[in-house]
């Protein structure tokens, strides 16, 4: 989701090395463990691409960015809710000084409440580099792509000079159309011409764009186009998921990590109804229902699409109760099917892959949902910021506060179920290279008080840890109290497994401690769990394999022994359950 970073703090080598003594750390793996140069003289701010000449920055003492990088034409006028095209060559030197121009959204305040106000424009097909700012070429690449629901965030919100400094990477952070601009399923926009421009994947094709932008150029950055991880968070790990299963990305890159996906590919009908609730508040501020518009012919109805301002489109997002998110649809070209099932049958992109989850997924949505639920769980920000006295005067009895933690961790459970331990176990059963892991830091004994009870490890909490980032994303979980050795050695050694994975498809090497295999065996290592205490990182291997039916289960039996607070079952179960496929 939406972080900035600052970047100013070295982490602690020292102290990483010699917790690893303590610890027993495996043996390295063979990987080269010798650090790698700064130089601050070094690779040029001056790049040659395919398309022209592009001028950079040194935007740190160690490393230089390219910001602002178109990869497709803007997706404006008659090329909107089209596949995207090759960007046009310009003359001279184009600044790459500059931040990304957000994708069309509507501003989302750091707390996910939605505004009024709507940022960007529908010409954002641009990215972002970073590298060592020494000349070391054919360095591992690493591709991110953001979070937010596929419906906010940008480029501008990450920042990857850090990761690129410390793992010897060049990063790319992308961008692609968001919303019902990068999203939509209409059978109006569909000609049976071009499957991909039929497809409704719009944003999804934006990725395989800026993919194929990587293979053609990067080289110029001293990136290997023959080595490409692609990381996301969030809604950015269903892209990734999204590429791993679709045919046209084949080739394009060669591992993956998916950290907290959480959304699941639609069908084309549920695309099609998902238009037409966009649709309905659209059409009801020209006091026309969605009856008399389609009665209008597919020329007619497309005419009135096009005709819209970007902002007219955000209107449904705006008032929706709860948390809208943007799917691919499965419409058998660019997504073929299902996630798993497509992992099932053999036919997806087989690269060494990383799947992850937060101990606490479901925290980070509860005081959203709280208002829908009726529920007073939105007030607990109040606490964080110190509006609201205490946890006690919004939740006073020993049953509330019971509830709240109860729908959050079965809500939790399923998430990691569905996203991470499913998708393990039919990722295994066709390949080897298969890593798990739940991060656990923020819960009591890492993160400070009230966080540890109102958010704890939420989806969200191991973006900085991966990018090596100085502050959480709502800037309520690193504090004074929590800015110790051991939060700082437990990034470096996630920034490490990182690094080598990026490297060689395998997270083991340097002395850390073994990251097994996912396995299907039972009793066997499954997710690697990643925390800490005040001095120093905890990371040991979990033989636990989390089932939706077995969790299922358990919050019925929980339910069966509340007597007269039965009623609230419900909402114990607010999160919806991801059944298996």
């Amino acid at each position: 989701m939406v972080v900035r970073s600052v970047f100013t703090r070295l982490l602690m080598i020292g102290a990483v090395i010699a917790l690893g003594v303590g610890l027993g750390w495996a043996a390295d793996d063979g990987l080269d463990c010798a650090p790698h140069p700064h130089g601050h003289h070094g690779f040029p701010t001056k790049v040659f691409t395919r398309y022209g000449v592009l001028k950079g920055f040194y935007n740190t003492p160690n490393t230089v960015a390219w910001t602002g990088v178109p990869f497709a034409k803007p997706p404006v006028d008659d090329l909107r809710w089209k596949a995207p095209q090759d960007p046009e060559p310009w003359d001279g030197e184009r600044d790459a000084t500059q931040p990304c121009v957000p994708c069309a959204q509507l501003y989302t305040a750091p707390n996910w409440s939605k505004t009024q106000e709507m940022i960007g424009s529908e010409d954002c097909l641009y990215l972002s580099i970073y590298r060592p700012r020494n000349p070391r070429h054919d360095l591992p690449v690493y591709v991110y792509m953001h979070g937010g629901a596929n419906h906010f965030g940008s480029a501008n919100d990450y920042d990857g000079s850090t990761i690129a400094d410390k793992s010897q990477m060049v990063v790319v952070i992308v961008q692609q159309r968001l919303g019902p601009l990068g999203w939509f399923a209409h059978p109006a926009l569909r000609h049976g011409e071009n499957p991909l421009d039929d497809s409704g994947n719009f944003g999804t094709l934006d990725n395989l764009k800026a993919l194929q932008w990587v293979r053609r150029n990067i080289r110029a950055f001293g990136g290997n186009p023959r080595n490409v991880t692609i990381t996301g968070e969030s809604a950015g790990a269903h892209n990734v998921m999204n590429m791993v299963v679709s045919p046209l990305a084949r080739g394009l890159f060669h591992r993956a990590m998916s950290q907290s996906g959480g959304m699941l590919p639609k069908t084309v009908a549920e695309g099609e109804a998902m238009s037409d609730e966009i649709l309905i508040p659209v059409l009801a501020q020209q006091n026309l229902t969605l009856a008399q518009f389609k009665a209008w012919s597919l020329e007619e109805q497309e005419s009135y699409l096009r005709g819209l301002d970007a902002g007219e489109l955000w209107v449904p997002i705006l008032h929706t109760i709860g948390y809208m998110t943007f799917d691919a649809f499965q419409d058998g070209h660019v997504i073929p099917g299902s996630v798993t099932a497509t992992i099932r049958s053999g036919d997806y992109n087989r690269v060494p892959i990383i799947l992850g989850a937060n101990k606490s997924e479901s925290k980070a949505f509860m005081p959203l949902y709280g208002p829908m639920l009726r529920m007073p769980w939105a007030n607990l920000i109040g606490v964080l910021e110190g509006v609201t006295p205490s946890i006690d005067s919004v939740l006073p009895t020993d049953f509330d506060k019971h509830l709240y933690q109860t729908a959050a961790y079965y809500g939790s459970r399923n998430w990691r179920a569905k996203f991470v331990d499913e998708r393990a176990r039919a990722l295994k059963e066709q390949q080897e290279r298969v890593y798990a892991y739940q991060f656990n830091w923020g819960e009591p004994g890492s993160g400070p008080t009230p966080f540890n009870f109102v958010y704890g490890a939420m989806h969200t909490l191991d973006i900085p840890f991966f990018f090596g980032e100085e502050r959480d994303v709502w800037e309520y979980a690193f504090t004074p109290e929590t800015d110790t050795a051991g939060r700082q050695a437990l990034s470096d050694l996630m920034m490490k497994y990182l690094a080598n994975f990026a490297r060689t498809g395998n997270p083991n090497g340097c002395g850390l401690p073994r990251w097994e295999k996912w396995s299907n065996e039972a009793g066997a290592p499954k997710a690697i769990l990643f925390d800490a205490d005040a001095e120093q990182a905890l990371v040991s291997m979990s033989t636990e394999e989390v089932s939706i039916l077995d969790e299922m289960a358990k919050l019925e039996a929980e339910i069966a022994t509340w007597g007269p607070y039965k009623a609230y079952g419900p909402i114990a179960g607010a999160f919806q359950w991801q059944m298996p496929e």
